[in-house]
């Protein structure tokens, strides 16, 4: 006779207290963070410390207290500590993000949305980028720091292209294997369908490279439209609970990063009055303010995409034209 007890699911049993982890690892932070040289007041009230020229510092987020230093800035301790708590933060962000990513690799695509969306690469992509894309001659880090990133509107729009185009082209790698049949299809068929689709799953690690950039560059950025009609059409309650605490988590421990760079921020604006405050940018991995920070990969040439297109085309149509190769229709 068999008794029937109640098993936790393998993903939540896993996921669920690696979150609550990392929700005490962030409160035991915040617990430290007492005895400090920094201090915060009021927007607009900047009378109990210093500030570039004394004055006041132009923010963004005026509704937020602004920190403020000693007159000689923060002590080397003190400096140390704020970088050490920064990341540990830093780790449990990349920590809770991956759950994240992979519960919402987990949760379906809504049918009803599925056919909203592209059914082609080159119709999400758009011509100059699905180009680039297919094209080996042009490194990924080059169609990075060539894509229009001004903006978090562009951003998001480039990523829900990108993701568009993976769709459609996993889509399409899935109904290929899924209808192939060698006693319906002769040998020339199926090896020209296996050189397509070996071509259409490398453009795919590209795409799939190209959005680690960009998340790695932006990581703060809104849910993409793929990854919000699943949160808004799922109907798992273990995934809902995985996504919702890890996002949760992740707004948190950025918000704490964004309040420490901006401490680093004001102790270097005290420390050195003459710095422009436009070429200091903190990094973790240094921890301190970077001057002259490009976007440009080292031993990568900044061109435009329409000039590397150009280039590529060029040698591209001769190949095709010498050896006879078809023209990529997806």
């Amino acid at each position: 006779m068999q008794i029937m007890t109640p098993k936790a699911r393998s993903d939540v049993h896993v996921n669920l207290p690696a979150l609550q982890k990392l929700d005490s690892m962030l409160i035991e932070v915040l617990d430290s963070m007492v005895d400090t040289e920094y201090w915060y007041v009021e927007s607009g009230s900047r009378s109990g410390g210093r500030g570039k020229n004394n004055g006041e510092r132009q923010t963004k987020k005026w509704w937020l207290p602004s920190p403020c230093v000693p007159e000689q800035g923060l002590s080397q301790f003190q400096r140390k500590r704020i970088v050490f708590q920064a990341k540990l933060v830093h780790q449990i962000l990349k920590a809770a993000k991956s759950i994240n990513e992979q519960v919402l690799l987990q949760i379906p695509i809504p049918m009803a949305v599925m056919d909203a969306l592209p059914k082609s690469g080159r119709s999400s992509l758009g011509e100059d980028l699905y180009h680039a894309i297919t094209t080996d001659y042009i490194p990924i880090e080059e169609i990075f720091v060539s894509l229009s990133l001004k903006t978090e509107h562009s951003v998001l729009e480039t990523m829900n292209r990108l993701e568009g185009a993976l769709f459609a082209w996993n889509q399409r790698i899935s109904e290929e294997r899924s209808r192939r049949s060698p006693a319906r299809h002769s040998w020339k068929f199926m090896k020209d369908s296996s050189s397509e689709l070996e071509k259409m799953s490398a453009c795919i690690e590209r795409v799939e490279t190209l959005i680690q950039l960009l998340k790695s560059r932006f990581p703060n950025l809104p849910p993409t439209f793929i990854d919000v009609v699943k949160v808004q059409y799922n109907e798992d309650v273990g995934h809902a609970i995985v996504e919702a605490y890890s996002r949760v988590l992740v707004g948190v421990a950025f918000s704490i990063l964004s309040r420490v760079a901006e401490i680093m921020l004001e102790d270097d604006l005290v420390k050195k009055p003459n710095t422009p405050m436009s070429s200091l940018k903190f990094d973790l991995s240094s921890d301190v303010y970077l001057a002259g920070i490009t976007e440009t990969p080292p031993g990568h040439i900044r061109r435009s995409l329409m000039d590397q297109i150009s280039m590529v085309d060029g040698r591209f149509d001769a190949v095709v034209k010498k050896r006879g190769a078809k023209q990529l229709m997806w």
